[in-house]
């Protein structure tokens, strides 16, 4: 039923698609260059799958609903361009196939508008509204017309058009109608695809993309830079990459990372989809695209570098790096380090660790212990043993590592230690933007571990585990790194401990989020949990991927929480709900944050907090 002029409106909306596109890809071709291969196999695992978008619930069923419900019909739509003949009774399936799917369609555009139309997002409401009710128009025409057209023809067979005759049921059977619906069709589906560029429907092209160049590495590598190539870091959005301009545009202000982020849920003024909203509305500003003028030092600094907001969404946006970016220009461009935190780079500058004890005390945690040192010729030791700041360090947090040296002797483990040579691994300087004091303690730390021909590395420090393991390589470290809590599980695997002695306690686990998240470690703290006699284990309701953090990460340790609840104290009032005697964790900075936050809800009954490795430790005899 095309018209002679339109042929020539399909080609205007056609150039208007391609022109907008074009637009959106200028926006972040500004960025700087970023080595991001494409995943055309993960990229369609992505969409004919759905399991990201599944995990968002109702949206996600609605979502999975709309993509074949438009799918379907445009794929039959095509073969039927082609000239075969099809079996009637094959036509008659697909003709009811895509009447069914039409009706998903409609039931998910309608929930998509009502979920619009409550959840007031920062997206203007046009941008949103307006490409839902145009879809929903195109649906409603559609059926409209079929409708119409069934209630003129009146065909023998009616199953292969359950809706249509349900339409027809309300429709005259007028010819006019049924030429006023299709046209109505034909203009809303070029008016769709005139705006899509410029509303949040551009994700239709701009997610899928933006899945296709997802990060492939490690998650918990933060992105290299040189020191020696002017500044470091993100002070405008021509400083980011193009592929974190990309996400920007990608976003669809869905509001997942916010319900996730436990910096917005605890008060903070971080707000994850505010960082992407802002870094697209600096992209288009044709003013000096500055981000310090748009995301303030409270949001920059409230981020716990938890992955929550990574983990979330539904199209692979990663918020954090900006912030990480923005961080790295505000601490190595501008020197603008908060107050708190500069005591501890201090201390890293002239101690070599974050508490300011000095490497002549790196090794009195160890008094009377029997740990030998890696240099040691007659050692042939199996593995090194990275004992970390808070191992060696902190009052409570050397109790699990004697723990551990307790196990791997239990093990018949030939270990060593670097001692008075091991500096900090250099997390928390890195998170906090400091790149010039992670960068000299890395390769220090990597001398180290050539000098002794180390290859293999067991990290108590989930922080540590993931420096050594994904940030080290970059700078050379070649060796292979393993958490203590896999180790000591695969010993308990290869019978090399025995656990005997019963631990009667109802436990939870609370998951570290550089353990988690960053790492997706998770089995093996509910493997030692199943393998300690008497461990009643009852899963939080925030476990695994949707884990609420401790609050100490990314160098959150070390700074203040003045503003809104304490991250630690919500996670304590979540855990004091479940009911449990004893949390397990496996985290030196959970374990500070869980104990401070249950010692603040004054409990007649409080649940004790160990890690993992002295529950095991208590299996094997150790009385606590």
């Amino acid at each position: 039923m095309l018209t002679s002029f339109d042929p020539l409106l399909i080609g205007i909306a056609i150039i208007v698609l391609v022109v907008g596109l074009s637009r959106l890809r200028g926006s972040w071709s500004m960025g700087q260059d970023d080595d991001r291969p494409g995943d055309w196999k993960g990229l369609l695992g992505y969409l004919f799958g759905h399991k990201k978008i599944l995990k968002t619930g109702s949206s996600g069923i609605a979502h999975i609903l709309l993509f074949w419900g438009v799918l379907f019909p445009l794929i039959v739509g095509i073969l039927s361009q082609f000239a075969f003949t099809m079996p009637l009774m094959l036509a008659g399936l697909l003709s009811f196939a895509g009447d069914i799917l039409g009706i998903a369609v409609l039931a998910g555009v309608v929930f998509f508008l009502i979920r619009r139309l409550r959840i007031k997002g920062p997206e203007a409401p046009g941008r949103v509204v307006f490409p839902v009710l145009l879809l929903l128009i195109i649906v409603l025409s559609g059926f409209f017309a079929e409708g119409t057209r069934l209630t003129i023809t009146e065909p023998a067979v009616r199953w292969p058009t359950p809706a249509g005759w349900i339409f027809a049921a309300f429709l005259p059977s007028s010819p006019v109608l049924m030429q006023l619906m299709v046209r109505v069709h034909f203009f809303a589906v070029l008016l769709f695809l005139c705006t899509l560029p410029f509303t949040f429907m551009r994700h239709l092209v701009i997610g899928p993309l933006n899945v296709y160049y997802r990060r492939r590495g490690p998650r918990g590598e933060l992105r290299q830079v040189t020191l020696d190539k002017g500044p470091v870091g993100a002070r405008g959005v021509e400083d980011l990459t193009w592929k974190q301009l990309l996400d920007a545009q990608a976003c669809v202000s869905c509001g997942r990372c916010e319900e996730n982020c436990p910096a917005f849920i605890s008060g903070k003024p971080l707000s994850p989809r505010k960082v992407i909203r802002e870094v697209r509305k600096q992209m288009e500003n044709p003013t000096p695209k500055l981000l310090e003028n748009a995301i303030t030092g409270d949001e920059m600094w409230a981020c716990t570098t938890c992955m929550a907001c990574v983990e979330e969404c539904p199209v692979y946006v990663e918020p954090m790096d900006k912030l990480i970016d923005m961080r790295r220009f505000q601490v190595m461009g501008r020197g603008m380090l908060p107050q708190e935190a500069r005591p501890m780079i201090r201390d890293l500058e002239i101690y070599g660790d974050v508490n300011g004890k000095g490497l002549a005390h790196k090794e009195d945690w160890a008094l009377n212990q029997g740990v030998p040192h890696i240099s040691r010729k007659s050692l042939n030791a199996e593995i090194l043993l990275w004992v970390g700041c808070s191992g060696a360090f902190h009052p409570r947090y050397g109790e699990t590592t004697r723990a551990l040296v307790r196990i791997l002797k239990a093990g018949q483990v030939s270990f060593g230690i670097l001692g008075k040579e091991e500096l900090c691994c250099g997390d928390s300087a890195r998170r906090l933007g400091d790149e010039e004091r992670f960068l000299e303690l890395a390769r220090k730390n990597i001398a180290s571990f050539n000098k002794y021909h180390v290859k293999k590395i067991v990290c108590l420090c989930p922080h540590g585990f993931n420096t050594l393991k994904n940030e080290y390589p970059a700078l050379g470290g070649d060796f292979e790194v393993i958490h203590a809590t896999q180790f000591v599980m695969e010993l308990i695997d290869q019978k090399r401990i025995s656990l005997k002695y019963p631990v009667a306690k109802k436990m939870a686990i609370h998951d570290p989020c550089y353990l988690g998240r960053v790492n997706t470690i998770y089995e093996p703290l509910r493997a030692l949990a199943g393998s300690v006699p008497g461990i009643d284990l009852k899963e939080l309701n925030r476990n695994r991927e949707q884990a609420f953090c401790c609050g100490g990460g990314g160098g959150r340790m070390w700074l203040h929480e003045n503003v809104g609840d304490k991250i630690n104290h919500l996670r304590a009032r979540e855990i004091s709900e479940n009911g449990v005697e004893l949390v397990g964790t496996a985290c030196p900075y959970c374990l500070t944050m869980l104990e401070d936050g249950i010692n603040s809800l004054e409990m007649e009954k409080p649940p004790g907090v160990m890690d993992m490795i002295e529950i095991v430790d208590a299996s094997l005899g150790r009385v606590y």
